[in-house]
């Protein structure tokens, strides 16, 4: 009987220590998945093409020469890379500067509720589940100076002073993209300040109505530092849009960012590299530098990706 009872008290004691160890650590199975996934995908393909970057692989044969941190150098050293940066950051503020103005007196008209408001949302949020190559390809014959429906309407308004060839202007160029890139995201802003708006308990704006606030000073005491999560989210995710974007921009002006390279981004210099197209009759196909220049772009991202959640956190916090 004694030996019964430890035995049964040796197999109690191990379902328990399985029992505890099932609830402190079984959740990792549920992850485990999704995790091995982002470590096949993502993971093990990064550290590939980082390995990549440190040869000199046209991306056709087998040659594999070790050249170090040279296409880094090389590339560091490029004024075409500050160019397309340049431009990248030009696009940020600028549709930064839209949304969070245009989006954001959208947003607060909608919360209003007006008649037909689920019709007017619903028009304002279509571009943005037009895919990008459709909507280059739609504002490529609105804008063409020949068949265009934009300049047709300047002329029929009397305004035919005002037509330009828009995509081949340097002067416009990059102007144009950035108009149609607003047009595109400006359902995600509102969205994503609608949302905030509709986060805010109404028993705070009753309160401050209370006290005798007036709507614009409700709205900049209470309503604005409360979307602070709002602005925080559409900061970074139009920051990371905008410095990855390229199938606009490679369906309105092509991988040259013509005209004269006045739209040229970080996207299609990357694309150039990679697959040739630096002039009309390149056959400079070189990956691994492609390769070395999208490395460098992800580090540049996260690091100010992160700096920039980190700044915007803590004015949530002030606010």
């Amino acid at each position: 009987m004694l030996a019964q009872s430890r035995q049964w008290d040796g197999r109690g004691g191990r379902r328990r220590r399985q029992s505890a160890l099932a609830r402190r650590y079984g959740h990792l199975l549920f992850v485990a998945p999704g995790f091995v996934f982002f470590i096949a995908f993502m993971v093990l393909p990064s550290l590939a093409g980082f390995a990549v970057s440190l040869t000199n692989w046209t991306g056709v044969g087998t040659d594999f020469s070790f050249v170090g941190l040279d296409n880094f150098v090389e590339a560091l050293g490029s004024w075409p890379l500050y160019r397309a940066a340049w431009h990248n950051l030009i696009m940020f503020l600028a549709i930064l500067v839209f949304q969070h103005t245009v989006g954001l007196f959208v947003a607060v008209q909608l919360h209003a509720k007006p008649r037909f408001m689920e019709v007017y949302r619903t028009i304002l949020f279509l571009p943005v589940i037009i895919s990008l190559v459709s909507t280059g390809f739609i504002w490529t014959l609105m804008l063409s100076p020949n068949i265009g429906v934009i300049n047709a309407l300047l002329k029929d308004l009397g305004l035919g002073f005002l037509a330009r060839a828009w995509l081949s202007d340097p002067d416009l160029a990059l102007a144009t993209v950035i108009g149609v890139q607003c047009w595109n995201v400006l359902g995600w802003a509102i969205i994503i300040y609608l949302a905030g708006l509709q986060a805010i308990p109404e028993e705070l704006l009753q309160a401050a109505e209370i006290d005798g606030a007036t709507g614009w000073v409700r709205f900049r005491r209470v309503v604005f530092p409360l979307l602070s999560p709002s602005f925080t989210a559409l900061t970074v995710l139009t920051f990371i849009g905008q410095f990855r974007v390229f199938d606009i921009v490679y369906v309105l002006t092509g991988p040259l960012g013509s005209p004269n390279f006045e739209t040229d981004v970080l996207a299609t210099l990357i694309y150039r590299s990679a697959f040739g197209g630096s002039s009309i009759a390149s056959n400079d196909v070189r990956m691994s530098y492609a390769v070395a220049l999208a490395v460098i772009v992800f580090v540049i991202m996260a690091i100010a990706s992160t700096f920039l959640i980190r700044v915007l956190r803590r004015r949530e916090i002030s606010a």
